[in-house]
């Protein structure tokens, strides 16, 4: 969704940036596990710095929430799911591998399953 359309419509920056899909460009992963990882709360998340093993974890939402992940740092990005749940086939709480340099987005299905679409 382009924002310029709904600004056009007078709605508030708030109003826009939830409904037109809320960015940050700069995020550093941290932490080597699922309690320590940086917690991603917008919807398109560009990951700029990551170090060896360290990860970001999505975001607890509704059924049906989205958020695009793209691992711009110089390591692989471990992207965990919210506590309780999981990856496509992955289990419960494991981290999916992003590879640098790539994008997933990621779905949430349920309280407990997650569905990730990678880019080419």
């Amino acid at each position: 969704m382009l924002g310029y359309k709904l600004f056009g419509s007078g709605l508030s920056d708030l109003a826009v940036s939830a409904i037109g899909n809320d960015v940050n460009a700069a995020i550093s992963a941290a932490g080597t596990d699922q309690a320590g990882a940086t917690e991603l709360t917008n919807c398109l998340n560009g990951i700029t710095t990551v170090a060896s093993s360290s990860g970001v974890r999505l975001h607890s939402g509704s059924s049906g929430d989205w958020q695009l992940v793209f691992n711009g740092g110089a390591n692989p990005l471990r992207v965990y799911p919210f506590s309780g749940a999981k990856i496509n086939q992955l289990a419960a709480n494991s981290p999916h591998v992003l590879q640098m340099n790539t994008a997933c987005v990621y779905f949430t299905l349920s309280t407990t399953q997650v569905v990730g679409v990678l880019s080419a």
